[in-house]
């Protein structure tokens, strides 16, 4: 990119490290990325903690904008929450613009509710759409803040109009798979001629193989799996295919990062079914310490129960060189059929899962996938190649005034 490159201002619920989910993660990554290649990015997101700052310039380059929203522990938050964000969002969203000097303007959204201020103008924007958030909420949004039972159904009808309004006022959409394709076709049948498929990226010179720490012992087979802990991703059908998957296969240990509202339930679960010595919960855990699991793994698992717009996590699995079993939910199979249809379970149940799994640890495929994971991936997958997409659809835009 040149000097005439744009200045994007990325509309985002929360952004890394703020908030660390793959839909944060990758509003980061882009923008350093585009700041590498010479674009001015600022990612306008919502504070997620009093000590951050409202204006940050992070060591990457990427400016962050954040705006202040209702407490969740307001009993009215849900229904406070919609009018207060536009607010924040359209202050911050001045200061963004003018961030841009005498740089064209770019407005690149990422995520329904913070954008719906912007439906309301003329200017032309960008919306990705990453997964349809309304068929998420009620399970993303489980114990962290009070909604009560009548009103939810309400809210998920509330935010399916506004993501339908967002995307039907797009000047053009990205879509990160074929599976997000459809969502947007369902939301806005009309938008579906201005969607741009351009899969979600991944940073392959980090997530890479290292042959040091590929491996453990040879008693263990190792499955790996990093997962927010909520219905929609299967970490608790994962779990329960674990006493099938012993039966025949007693080496194995499921080792599982990530936090989430449903860990209680599952270390019920594994003490029920006297897993404690077979399936261990990390929590959260660092970069490095993600990174060096996918190396050491055996195996990594998506157990997707429902929606995946993208399937970073299999994504980073391949690009360090670890084959990844996926359930035909959303994007993942997408990701992974090229390379082994074996690679795909036949169902997204306990039991399907635990026969893929065995099936695929027995195959004489295996080695043969493993060589070829990481790819399949690099540098297809990575922000270099991402990026350019990205910097072709700009240059087409017309300016945000």
């Amino acid at each position: 990119m040149s000097s005439t490159s744009p200045h994007v201002v990325m509309v985002t619920n929360a952004v890394a490290p703020d908030k660390l989910g793959g839909l944060e993660r990758y509003v980061r990554e882009l923008s350093a990325a585009l700041v590498r290649v010479g674009t001015t990015v600022t990612v306008v997101a919502k504070r997620t903690d009093a000590a951050q700052p409202l204006v940050e310039d992070g060591e990457d380059g990427v400016r962050i904008r954040r705006y202040v929203p209702p407490s969740k522990s307001d009993p009215l938050f849900g229904v406070r929450y919609p009018l207060a964000v536009t607010r924040g969002v359209d202050r911050a969203m001045r200061a963004a613009l003018a961030d841009a000097g005498a740089r064209r303007a770019i407005v690149h959204g990422h995520f329904p509710v913070p954008m719906l201020g912007l439906t309301t103008r003329r200017g032309p924007y960008v919306y990705t759409c990453h997964a349809p958030v309304y068929k998420e909420v009620l399970s993303e949004r489980r114990g962290s803040y009070f909604l009560p039972a009548p009103v939810q159904k309400a809210a998920v009808a509330g935010l399916r109009a506004a993501e339908r309004r967002v995307i039907h006022r797009a000047h053009t959409l990205i879509a990160l798979s074929d599976f997000v394709r459809s969502e947007v076709a369902e939301l806005s049948p009309l938008a579906a001629d201005r969607v741009v498929r351009i899969p979600g990226g991944l940073d392959t010179d980090w997530f890479s193989p290292d042959e040091a720490v590929r491996g453990g012992s040879s008693n263990e087979v190792v499955l790996f799996t990093a997962r927010r802990l909520v219905e929609r991703t299967g970490v608790d059908r994962l779990v329960r295919a674990m006493p099938h998957v012993l039966a025949r296969e007693p080496r194995a240990r499921l080792v599982v990062a990530g936090a989430g509202p449903l860990r209680t339930e599952l270390e019920r679960d594994i003490d029920r079914w006297g897993l404690r010595d077979r399936v261990r919960l990390l929590g959260r855990v660092s970069e490095v310490e993600l990174r060096d699991w996918y190396r050491r793994a055996d195996l990594a698992v998506t157990p997707t129960a429902a929606l995946e717009g993208f399937g970073l996590s299999t994504v980073e699995a391949l690009a360090c060189g670890t084959p990844a079993f996926v359930t035909p939910v959303g994007a993942n199979p997408e990701v992974v059929r090229g390379l082994s249809p074996r690679l795909i379970a036949r169902g997204a149940g306990a039991g399907e899962m635990a026969r893929g799994i065995l099936e695929l640890l027995t195959s004489d495929e295996l080695p043969a996938i493993r060589a070829r994971a990481r790819d399949f991936v690099h540098p297809a997958l990575g922000w270099s190649a991402v990026v350019d997409s990205h910097a072709e659809l700009y240059d087409r835009m017309p300016a945000t005034s």
